[in-house]
């Protein structure tokens, strides 16, 4: 139908070596072009292709640059849109956490900057703008990485754009997975939006991605091991529970555009209880 996706979530083993990843990220594709044509979307895990967070500097490329070319290849021989996760992005002397998007034709449709870091560890800088593209006249997709999630304002920024669909590419190697787990639903339900949280495994992370629909019911979950998940993503829907409320009672997306408010917190100038 005109209104639904199919995606695929890739839960990818992650190796410390980069052409064993691209090489895997491939055996995916191929598998997923030849077994399951209705997908249209494929999802990997943050950082993927580098599978670690170790000298950034050294690991870091320009985009374009060859990594993005491979990308580009791929989406375009499995005639399939391509979330590949992300990887270092090197611009004069900063190094961002980006995640590149192409589409089925192989065309570089844009990218997302991870806007926090994982604090202290994760020693990139921050990106600052919200990124959403329309994906085959179906519906619209907003891009997060992984701690981004822990923050409502960065899925909100997406949503007020447009967002129907947050892809989270994540690599959670921590026991703070069940709580992030947590926070995926919370989201969903919040934003009124599907929600697609791609972990890795190995030394990309411990697992346990989900798909998750706009009134927060979990559509996929998996656990430690590589895993693919698939689901359609009914755009349609979305826009009726924004419309008609989360269990046909409550709406916070269109409440929140209806009712503007001021928060302190958002203006560093002023105090708390300082009138506007």
């Amino acid at each position: 139908m005109d209104n639904q996706l199919v995606v695929a979530s890739v839960q990818m083993y992650c190796h410390g070596d980069q052409e064993k990843n691209l090489d895997t990220m491939e055996e995916y594709l191929t598998v997923i072009n030849k077994a399951f044509p209705n997908v249209e979307l494929v999802v990997f895990p943050e950082l993927s292709v580098h599978g670690s967070i170790g000298n950034i500097s050294n690991e870091s490329e320009e985009i374009p640059g060859k990594l993005t070319s491979v990308f580009s290849k791929m989406a375009k021989k499995h005639n399939l849109w391509l979330i590949p996760g992300s990887i270092y992005e090197s611009v004069n002397k900063d190094v961002f956490n980006t995640t590149p998007v192409f589409s089925a034709n192989g065309d570089f449709v844009g990218k997302y900057r991870k806007r926090y870091p994982w604090s202290p560890y994760e020693k990139t800088t921050p990106g600052e703008q919200p990124f959403v593209f329309n994906i085959n006249g179906k519906g619209n997709v907003g891009v997060m990485i992984c701690y981004d999630m822990w923050f409502p304002e960065v899925a909100r920024d997406l949503v007020n754009c447009g967002a129907e669909l947050l892809v989270v590419p994540t690599m959670t190697t921590t026991g703070d997975r069940y709580q992030e787990k947590t926070i995926a639903k919370a989201t969903a339900i919040t934003q009124q939006s599907y929600l697609i949280s791609c972990n890795g495994v190995g030394r990309g992370g411990v697992g346990g991605s989900l798909i998750i629909d706009p009134e927060g019911s979990i559509l996929q979950e998996s656990n430690e091991g590589p895993y693919m998940q698939t689901a359609i993503i009914d755009f349609e829907r979305v826009r009726t529970t924004r419309e008609k409320g989360v269990a046909g009672v409550t709406t916070p997306v269109k409440d929140f555009k209806q009712n503007q408010q001021n928060f302190s917190v958002y203006n560093p100038e002023r105090k708390r209880g300082e009138d506007v």
